[in-house]
This record gives C-alpha cells, sequence and structure tokens, in this order.
C-alpha cells in the first residue's frame, strides 16, 4: 500500500498493513479508540516533559498500556521516543478512516432540528442505507434553526430536507 498524506496518516497505513486479519484489525481499532481520548494535552504534556528521563517516560507508558496488542504498545513507544506521542489522536482517527473505507462503510453526518433517541437514529440510519446500498457510520448533531426535517450529509454529497432549506428555496423561486 502506498504511504500518502498526513504523518498520522501514514502511521496508520503502517498500522493497518500489520494487521494479519480482520480481528487483529479490529483489535487494533479498538485498542486506538480507547487510548486516543486519553491523550490530551496534559497527558502529552507529561509524556514529553524533558525533565523525566525517556526510560522512566518509556516505562511508565508501557505499564499503563497493560493489555493492549502488543504491536499498537510498540507504536506507541516509537512514537513516544521519536517526539510524536502528539499524534495518537489524529492516528486513530485514519486508522479509523482506513478500516471503514476497506469495508466499504461510508461516513454520514446527520443533523436534525430536535434530538433523535436511539430508535430513531437506528430506523433513519437503516432507511438511509437501504436507499443508498451503503452501510453507514452515522454521527449526528442538532441545528433548531432547521425547524424541522434533516441534513444528511456523506462524503460530498448533501441532502437536505429541512424546512429551512425549503423556505430559502420557495424565497429564491417568489424572488425571481
Amino acid at each position: 500500500m502506498a504511504l500518502s498524506g498526513s504523518a498520522a496518516r501514514r502511521y496508520a497505513e503502517a498500522l493497518l498493513a500489520l494487521g494479519s486479519d480482520e480481528r487483529t484489525v479490529g483489535d487494533f481499532r479498538a485498542s486506538l479508540e480507547r487510548l486516543a481520548p486519553v491523550f490530551d494535552r496534559f497527558t502529552i504534556a507529561g509524556l514529553r516533559d524533558p525533565s523525566v528521563p525517556m526510560k522512566q517516560r518509556v516505562d511508565a507508558l508501557s505499564s499503563a498500556l497493560g493489555d493492549e496488542p502488543d504491536i499498537v504498545r510498540s507504536l506507541l513507544i516509537l512514537l513516544l521516543e521519536s517526539d510524536r506521542i502528539a499524534l495518537v489522536p489524529q492516528i486513530a482517527i485514519a486508522f479509523g478512516d482506513l478500516v471503514d473505507r476497506r469495508e466499504g462503510i461510508a461516513k454520514a453526518r446527520i443533523t436534525t432540528a430536535v434530538a433523535l433517541d436511539e430508535p430513531a437514529r437506528r430506523e433513519l440510519v437503516s432507511r438511509l442505507e437501504r436507499e443508498s446500498g451503503t452501510k453507514l457510520r452515522a454521527t449526528f448533531a442538532v441545528d433548531p434553526t432547521l425547524i424541522a426535517g434533516a441534513k444528511v450529509q456523506v462524503g460530498d454529497h448533501l441532502i437536505d430536507s429541512s424546512v429551512h432549506a425549503k423556505l430559502v428555496a420557495l424565497g429564491r423561486q417568489l424572488a425571481s
């Protein structure tokens, strides 16, 4: 696989190439998703503190990683030693994106006027998957200015069925 893009993406591509099977790739993804939120600015600052010897920082990181997969643990130690530990959250995102793309899953951002409960979210995603013929990984947002309806962004394709969009279109039509 050709390496391209940002440093985080290149690390994610290398990690994906080391995944021997789907289960291993899933374990890597789960590990990165668990670890990414831990690497906030305070944790990163502590791990980058030059007043603490590198060996102590590596030992602290190794002990904190406990039961994480060996390859993920090795990657994080490599990132620490090369002063790139701040990339962990971006690597987690890039890795997830690569795995989704490989599995044919598209990202969808669904914005509604009111918050939807979990059954309504599942139903909406299921309907969108049936209509598009694509498996979706959806994130949800609320924007009360939509008045009613929803906006669905899948890749660079936007479907805007909000009342706000319809009112704007009607205003343009009346103005012309």
